[in-house]
């Protein structure tokens, strides 16, 4: 009886212990027993990209995940697996920059270097102050929209980063991130992408935001150069409209990090999923945007507050356009959480350009952040105007 009982409880513990937790043990074992070799690059054959990659949507690019490792193991570390035997020609290499785009917000040079493969973000090493926030902001979109084509074309990549601030590579130059580039395997079941709910043992549970939709009829290839900071679409925006801008921005996707069902619209710094915030005001009311309760993935809107109608017509003053309001916070003192905070812009406006709906966009200035901030928003940088 007593080595029952024993028997009993162990069964008990593994059955409650975090299964990310038993992934990473076994992959870190398998690391060390069987490290994974990679070819020299005379070994290696040219990738062959997939030819219905120009056809992939935006919803879908978003959906998608092409972050990526060596290990083969899409549950250990990154989701998506390079492929070793192949690689990137440099055409293709060349293909992927060119179709980075960003609308600006600034005049001051905001860029990516490239040798080889590798990809550095880089901004002017003068600036200070605001201009040096939106420039940050910026070369966070960029580093975005390099994850998106990549996702679309079915090209691997993984950020090296370069600390929480990014650092200084020259006088003139100051990185943010380095971006490697390579060939990728296929991550869902053969395919390069996914139209699926998250997965895994804790489910999508809807919130009472209306479900997104991951198929869409506008490729995010022949979008992505085209966007502006502002548009004037033929659509007004509705519900249906507003619950696909969330998720663009931040919402909950199907892939793994680090062995947990966390997958997002953007990257995540390490652990970090709490760089920044979005937030709604409409009709003199503030909500926050939740992707996750009760331990599970989901897509709701929180009301916080209730606005003052002379504090909503200040903000509608300085803004001189829409009806209501997607703020984006940072909740982080460092350069990574401007950068978070270009992901979730420059999602916004390549999925606001796909519904076809009127928005304008803008990086606050500081009287415009004091005007939010006494809204409830502790630390508003980026604004997109909606109606």
């Amino acid at each position: 009886m007593k080595y029952l009982v024993v028997l009993l409880i162990a069964v008990v513990m593994l059955l409650t212990i975090d299964r990310s937790l038993i992934d990473k043990i076994v992959g870190r074992i398998k690391r060390r027993i069987a490290p994974v070799k990679i070819p020299s690059d005379a070994q290696r054959i040219i990738a062959e990209l997939p030819k219905e990659a120009e056809k992939i949507s935006v919803e879908t690019a978003l959906n998608s995940r092409c972050n990526s490792d060596y290990d083969g193991n899409q549950k250990y570390v990154h989701w998506g697996m390079f492929d070793p035997s192949k690689k990137l020609s440099a055409e293709q290499i060349k293909r992927v920059v060119s179709l980075v785009k960003i609308p600006r917000f600034t005049d001051k040079r905001v860029e990516i270097q490239v040798a080889g493969n590798v990809l550095t973000f880089v901004i002017g090493n003068t600036a200070s102050g605001l201009l040096r926030d939106r420039m940050m902001v910026e070369s966070g979109m960029q580093q975005q929209a390099i994850g998106l084509i990549c996702a679309a074309l079915g090209v691997g990549m993984v950020f090296k980063n370069l600390g929480k601030d990014g650092t200084s590579i020259s006088s003139n130059d100051y990185g943010t991130v380095k971006v490697q580039l390579d060939a990728m395997k296929p991550s869902y079941n053969g395919s390069y992408w996914s139209d699926l709910p998250p997965i895994g043992r804790r489910r999508w549970v809807g919130g009472n935001l209306q479900d997104p939709l991951r198929q869409g009829n506008i490729p995010l290839v022949a979008s992505i150069t085209k966007l502006t900071t502002k548009n004037k679409g033929l659509k007004k925006t509705g519900e249906r409209e507003k619950s696909q801008l969330f998720w663009a921005a931040r919402g909950r996707t199907p892939h793994f990090y680090k062995s947990k069902p966390w997958g997002m619209t953007i990257p995540i710094w390490t652990d970090e999923f709490e760089l920044s915030s979005i937030y709604l005001i409409s009709n003199n009311k503030l909500f926050e945007y939740s992707n996750w309760e009760s331990n599970k993935p989901t897509h709701s809107l929180k009301e916080l507050s209730k606005i003052s109608e002379e504090s909503s017509q200040q903000l509608s003053r300085a803004i001189l356009f829409g009806e209501e309001f997607l703020v984006i916070g940072r909740n982080d003192d460092f350069a990574r959480a401007l950068w978070e905070i270009g992901y979730q812009l420059l999602n916004l406006l390549v999925q606001s350009h796909a519904l076809g709906i009127s928005y304008s966009a803008l990086l606050l200035d500081e009287e415009q952040k004091a005007l939010i901030q006494g809204i409830g928003i502790k630390n508003p940088i980026a604004l997109m105007a909606i109606k």
